[in-house]
């Protein structure tokens, strides 16, 4: 096996073509030098270096063994240089989740900020429902994910709080309450309520209950999607209300009005949560971290996302 060090030698002597030069540059004495050209030349079972009392210079095996050792430090190199920016978090890739509604509101900032300060690595992503998004945590396939709260079952897993999310509630055009502005929840009792399935966003179905035991009813779930779009697309067809994300404001459905939930003391809210794996080592995780926690404190994720 040819060592670096041989390597990083020889190619300063072929610069040079001056053993006394060379060992100079090397901050070693030349007897050494040329045992160690001599054992390489032995090693490789050919002349490389064709030497007289007058001269040094580089046989035909010589050139092209210049060349090659060349790219082989070069890319030794790299490979110490790719391994300690991968060690930082400044290379390599990030598999990460999202719930949907969360691709409307703070994520956009965040994924800008984030390709500014680590523009050599990759973003891998996927949208999915929060239950999904913890299998293929445990399963390793993916690094993060960003979920609605709480997460009940967080076996395994370190869980970082984002921000809390506002609902806002969706109607069909022709409903009565579609003229108004806002609406409190105590006026939601006889509704019929489009949801998640408990199965696929636990958080999410939390938080609606929690927002109509607040004000004294249960909801009466008529229907159940797993999307928000496919929650919105019920709501459209007259099947009935739906809290929804603040965000889906942005799609502009046909047929869906939007109305402010008025409930000054308690307004219904939901959490956004990160959670990765204890057993994922991805420097990169870390990283994204810090910058999407710093942007939310600062406010500027939601800002970006108006």
């Amino acid at each position: 096996m040819l060592e670096l060090r041989l390597a990083r030698q020889f190619v300063v002597v072929a610069e040079e073509l001056n053993f006394r030069r060379a060992a100079e540059r090397l901050h070693m004495s030349q007897p050494p030098l040329s045992v160690a050209m001599q054992n390489l030349e032995a090693m490789i079972g050919t002349v490389l270096l064709d030497r007289s009392k007058h001269h040094v210079r580089l046989t035909p095996a010589g050139q092209m063994f210049y060349k090659d050792a060349l790219r082989l430090l070069q890319l030794s190199e790299q490979a110490i240089e790719r391994a300690r920016r991968t060690g930082e978090g400044l290379e390599g890739a990030l598999r990460l989740s999202f719930v949907p509604s969360s691709a409307l509101d703070v994520l956009p900032a965040i994924f800008k900020q984030f390709q500014l300060n680590y523009p050599t690595v990759q973003l891998r992503l996927t949208a999915e429902t929060t239950s999904r998004q913890l299998e293929d945590l445990r399963s390793g396939h993916t690094d993060l994910a960003l979920v609605v709260g709480p997460v009940y079952d967080a076996r395994g897993l370190h869980l970082v709080d984002l921000q809390p999310q506002h609902f806002v509630l969706a109607v069909p055009s022709w409903h009565p309450l579609a003229q108004r502005q806002s609406v409190k929840m105590r006026e939601l009792a006889a509704e019929s309520f489009v949801s998640f399935p408990s199965a696929e966003g636990a958080g999410f179905v939390a938080a609606l209950l929690g927002a109509c035991k607040a004000a004294g009813f249960l909801p009466r779930v008529v229907q159940e999607a797993s999307q928000m779009q496919a929650i919105l697309t019920l709501v459209a067809g007259g099947l009935g209300i739906a809290l929804v994300p603040s965000a889906m404001r942005r799609l502009r459905m046909e047929d869906v009005c939007f109305l402010e939930v008025a409930d000054t003391r308690s307004p219904p809210t939901y959490g956004l949560v990160f959670a990765y794996s204890n057993q994922n080592d991805n420097p990169v995780v870390p990283a994204f971290l810090s910058i999407a926690q710093r942007l939310v404190k600062s406010g500027a994720a939601k800002r970006s996302a108006r």
